[in-house]
C-alpha cells in the first residue's frame, strides 16, 4: 500500500526515514524498478485502526503541518486539502500515524461526511491537546532573548496554530515570530522600542541564514504577532546595513 502511494503521489513522511535524513527532505520516492506496475482499483484508502470505520477510524490522526509555499504546485488545493494561515506558507492536512505522516487526499476523505472546515478544526485540537509544549530560551544565543518551544518532532512550527495558547511568548506589544524551516520555530517577546530592536537585528540575518541554508525551508519572513494575527515585517540585507520597515499599528504602539 504505501508503496504504491509513494511511487503514485509521494506523500508519505517515514518517522525513521525523518531521523535517519536529519534536515534533509523526507519525501522519498521508491524505485520504480522495484515496485509492480499498478492500477487504479489497487489504490484502497485504508485506516490504521482496523476496528473502526469511517471518519472516526482517522479523526485521531488528523493534524497540521506547516510547509512552504513553493510546494503549493506539489500539493493542488483540488487533490489536497491545503489553506493559508501565514504569507509565504501553507498549512496541510496530514494524518498523523505513529510510523509515519500521510497527507489526506480529498477523494479519499469524501466518504467522512465532513466539511473542510470541520476537518481542520478537528486536526486543530488533536495538534492541542497532542503536544503539550514547555516554552524554553533558544540555545546558543541567550543575549538576544530567543524564546522557542519544547520538541524535537515535525509539528513544532505548527505551534504558531494555536499561539494564543501561550502567553509567555507574547509580550506587552505581541511578539515577532519566525520560522524559516521545519526544525526552527522561535520568538521575541516586544516590550518596547529596545525589544524590537534586538529581536530584529539578531532575527533578520538568522532567518535570512537559516532559510538560505536549510534543505526543509519554510520561510525567510519574520512576523509580527498581535491579539491572534500575523503581519508580516519586511526586511532588506545590504552591502552595508539591514532595514526593516514596521507594520503601521506596530510603530504606533512603540513610539
Amino acid at each position: 500500500m504505501k508503496g504504491f502511494l509513494k511511487k503514485y503521489l509521494g506523500f508519505i513522511y517515514s518517522r525513521k526515514e525523518e531521523s535517519l535524513s536529519g534536515n534533509q527532505h523526507t519525501d522519498k520516492r521508491e524505485d520504480n524498478n522495484n515496485q509492480p506496475e499498478a492500477t487504479a482499483a489497487e489504490f484502497v484508502f485504508q485506516s490504521a485502526v482496523e476496528e473502526e470505520e469511517g471518519f472516526e477510524a482517522f479523526a485521531r490522526y488528523l493534524s497540521l503541518r506547516i510547509i512552504s509555499k513553493t510546494n503549493i504546485e506539489s500539493f493542488p488545493v483540488d487533490e489536497f486539502y491545503v489553506r493559508e494561515d501565514l504569507d509565504d506558507t501553507i498549512t496541510i492536512l496530514v494524518l498523523d500515524y505513529p510510523a509515519s505522516i500521510e497527507h489526506v487526499v480529498r477523494a479519499n476523505a469524501i466518504d467522512w461526511g465532513k466539511t473542510e472546515s470541520e476537518l481542520f478544526e478537528r486536526a486543530l485540537k488533536n495538534l492541542q491537546e497532542t503536544h503539550h509544549r514547555v516554552i524554553i530560551p533558544y540555545e546558543g544565543h541567550p543575549q538576544a532573548g530567543m524564546l522557542t518551544v519544547s520538541g524535537d518532532d515535525p509539528f513544532k512550527t505548527s505551534t504558531v496554530l494555536y499561539l494564543e495558547e501561550y502567553p509567555a511568548l507574547q509580550g506587552t506589544h505581541g511578539a515577532l515570530v519566525a520560522l524559516p524551516d521545519k526544525d526552527t520555530f522561535i520568538c521575541k517577546t516586544l516590550e518596547d522600542d529596545i525589544s524590537l530592536e534586538v529581536g530584529m537585528q539578531f532575527l533578520v540575518h538568522f532567518t535570512d541564514e537559516t532559510y538560505h541554508n536549510s534543505e526543509s525551508r519554510i520561510s525567510k519572513q519574520i512576523y509580527w504577532y498581535f491579539n491572534g494575527e500575523f503581519t508580516v515585517i519586511p526586511y532588506i540585507i545590504g552591502i552595508e546595513r539591514m532595514t526593516y520597515v514596521l507594520p503601521f499599528d506596530l510603530e504606533d504602539r512603540l513610539f
